[in-house]
């Protein structure tokens, strides 16, 4: 459904805009490159702004809030000696014996 018939804007417009980030009715009108007409599209915007961040707000209160993005930690090396994978030739020591993990 159009919102804005002057603009040419519609309902999806308006949304993709406040998914985006835009919280204000003249955020989304700058965001959609509204152009001055007749002004009768303000109040809805607003009213759809309006209701935009009040489902939020109540989605962020039953869900303890946003998500906090946290870093994912890098791997760490494997500590001690590589053991040699099944089936491999065993190493040997410097001694020239079969290393005990060999067997």
């Amino acid at each position: 459904m159009y919102v804005c018939i002057c603009n040419a804007i519609t309902e999806d417009d308006v949304h993709g805009c406040m998914a985006s980030g835009c919280s204000t009715a003249k955020a989304v009108k700058s965001a959609c490159g509204f152009k001055p007409g007749c002004g009768m599209c303000t109040k809805r915007i607003s009213t759809m702004v309006s209701q935009y961040r009040t489902a939020g707000e109540l989605a962020d209160a039953l869900t303890g809030g946003p998500l906090a993005l946290t870093a994912v930690p890098d791997p760490s090396p494997v500590a001690g000696p590589v053991r040699p994978a099944p089936g491999t030739p065993a190493e040997t020591t410097a001694e020239g014996a079969a290393s005990p993990t060999a067997a």
